[in-house]
């Protein structure tokens, strides 16, 4: 008996999971479909300072893919002399939106900036926008039709 026993437990080590049909995988769900919530992958897990928004159309609040958003610094650091060196030149920073109109800026240097944000024919201005301390700065952005 305890032959059999181990033979089996041998047996079942060595076969893995047999005969049994592997878990079904989900496919992604659009954001109309749960009910408008969106689902955003995890973003500016190791970084000391993040800029984080998602761009959806201020009728529907539909995401908005592929807008194009843009980052100018308003402000110059007062590093004295030497301010290119210390980074306190002028920034500009572009990106994307994802499939689901998220961007993310990782890293921006410290300073006061201003966020445009286009796709086709709308377009939308934010000045005054802090960036560069610690932590994340969320930025809803509702698209108005142009």
């Amino acid at each position: 008996m305890r032959i059999v026993s181990c033979a089996l437990l041998t047996a079942a080590l060595l076969l893995g999971p047999g005969c049994r049909a592997p878990a079904p995988t989900n496919p992604p769900v659009s954001g109309a479909l749960r009910g408008g919530a969106t689902i955003v992958p995890a973003r500016c897990v190791s970084t000391q300072s993040c800029l984080l928004g998602q761009v959806v159309s201020a009728e529907s609040a539909t995401p908005l893919a592929r807008a194009t958003v843009f980052l100018e610094r308003e402000d110059t650091l007062e590093t004295g002399a030497d301010e290119e060196a210390e980074g306190g030149g002028p920034v500009t920073i572009t990106t994307l939106t994802d499939d689901q109109g998220v961007f993310a800026v990782e890293e921006p240097p410290a300073g006061r900036y201003r966020l445009r944000v286009f796709k086709r024919e709308r377009e939308l201005e934010i000045r005054g926008l802090p960036l560069g301390e610690p932590g994340t700065t969320m930025v809803p952005v509702r698209l108005p039709q142009g």
